[in-house]
């Protein structure tokens, strides 16, 4: 093997604590990570707890409730692609760390608005600042996990996502309960954000090979052991923009992640009106009954992650586990979801809706996708535009719904049954997407 670099070498040096055993630190930074994402939750999450309250306040109709909660996702749409090449030029570290505060700030802001106008902006402004931080979750499974620990990885950061949409309905409703209003909700919420975006920037390095903390041992496992690198950082010619769009797993990968960001992004943003107003919940009901709902997501996400990974290990047939998985998934999703309409009974509804946010939730394996499928110096680039379909579930669901809501004067079957279409959406893109192959591959 060729010398390595003077700086490489001397930075594995300090890879060796004296122990033989492999440190943990990949871990402790998907850790971290996994505590922003659980506040990017809680933060985005906060308004469609609040809304209720607030909706009273500012006299909003479910049609303008339905546009403040789909805006948030028309700047993190827009910055989805520019974030991804931001974190393949500067890194995760810089990025998101400053993303974190700068979205603390937007999110405490919500507690001074005064009208729907004022509280748009700042969901617009929570929007873009957040873009970046899935993406990096993805660039840094490529970076700091082996390919047979990335599945773990990946659904390890993104059932951060349900279980902060859990407990930020017990935290957020407390607080309103506490304070005697909602925007102190606003505040708290994006104070701890910003303290948390610094930590994050204070001990995450990019690469594993900068950070102090990590010995031979995890270096070597990090790095499969083979030669010292990814066999993706390689050289080799990359794809460019017409070889994905003429793959047909891309396409599959767009269309599966916009029907499942349609699905949760709904579930999300209307499940605490649709308690309040359908079944009457009070305050602590309703923190009770969202954190039972999205809670299931958080089992869905392990679940989903520990058996692809252990059957990824045992076989090469990627494609039989992953459309097992992902077909499961979507058929569960849409059982569940097509029977909850005719439900008079709350508590029936919310052992639905948790039924449909554990199958839905299987979806975070689309997280790893990026770091199986994609070049290493583009999977950030590709997350980014992944994201991009998340973006567009998102900002459509609550609109789609909210005119829905409207139309059928305050009903709410015809919104699940939009759900059970997008449902449909997910489990058809999911089954295009070949596993055995290059998302996209080099032409000529």
């Amino acid at each position: 093997m060729a010398a390595e670099h003077p700086a490489a070498e001397a930075a594995t040096e300090r890879h060796d604590p004296g122990s033989g055993r492999a440190t943990w630190v990949r871990w402790q930074i998907f850790a971290i990570l996994w505590i922003l994402v659980l506040l990017n939750f809680i933060d985005r999450s906060t308004l469609s707890i609040a809304m209720p309250f607030i909706s009273q306040e500012f006299n909003l109709t479910p049609e303008l409730q339905g546009v403040i909660l789909g805006s948030f996702f028309w700047t993190y749409l827009l910055f989805q692609i520019p974030g991804g090449w931001l974190l393949d030029r500067f890194g995760p570290r810089a990025i998101v760390g400053a993303a974190g505060v700068v979205w603390g700030a937007f999110q405490m802001l919500g507690g001074f608005v005064n009208g729907a106008l004022f509280l748009t902006v700042t969901r617009l402004g929570l929007g873009a600042s957040e873009a970046p931080v899935f993406p990096a979750g993805a660039k840094l499974n490529s970076n700091w996990l082996p390919p047979k620990e990335r599945a773990r990885g990946a659904t390890f950061i993104d059932a951060a996502g349900p279980f902060g949409s859990a407990v930020g309905g017990l935290i957020v409703t407390w607080i309103i309960g506490a304070t005697g209003g909602w925007r102190w909700a606003f505040v708290i919420t994006g104070a701890i954000t910003i303290l948390v975006a610094g930590a994050y920037w204070f001990y995450l390095r990019d690469q594993p090979r900068d950070h102090h903390r990590v010995n031979r041992a995890e270096l070597a496992r990090i790095e499969d052991q083979l030669g010292g690198v990814d066999a993706a950082e390689a050289p080799q010619a990359l794809p460019r923009i017409t070889d994905y769009l003429r793959s047909r797993s891309f396409w599959g990968m767009m269309v599966g992640r916009l029907g499942w960001a349609t699905i949760w992004w709904g579930i999300i943003s209307w499940t605490p009106s649709y308690l309040a107003q359908q079944f009457g919940f009070g305050l602590a009901e309703l923190g009770w009954g969202t954190f039972l709902v999205y809670g299931a997501g958080v089992l869905g996400q392990l679940v989903a992650g520990f058996t692809v990974d252990r059957w990824r290990q045992r076989t090469d047939r990627y494609n039989r586990v992953m459309k097992t998985v992902f077909g499961i998934s979507g058929v569960g999703t849409a059982l569940a979801i097509f029977a909850i309409p005719p439900v008079t009974n709350g508590m029936a509804a919310v052992a639905l809706l948790a039924v449909a946010v554990f199958f839905i939730n299987f979806g975070g394996l689309y997280w790893a996708i990026p770091a199986w499928l994609a070049p290493k110096p583009q999977v950030g680039t590709v997350g980014g535009v992944m994201n991009v379909a998340s973006s567009g579930g998102g900002g459509l669901a609550p609109v789609v719904m909210g005119f829905a809501i409207g139309a059928a004067g305050g009903g709410f079957g015809g919104a699940f049954l939009f759900l059970g279409v997008a449902a449909v959406v997910y489990f058809v893109g999911s089954m295009i997407i070949d596993f055995e192959r290059p998302l996209a591959a080099v032409r000529a």
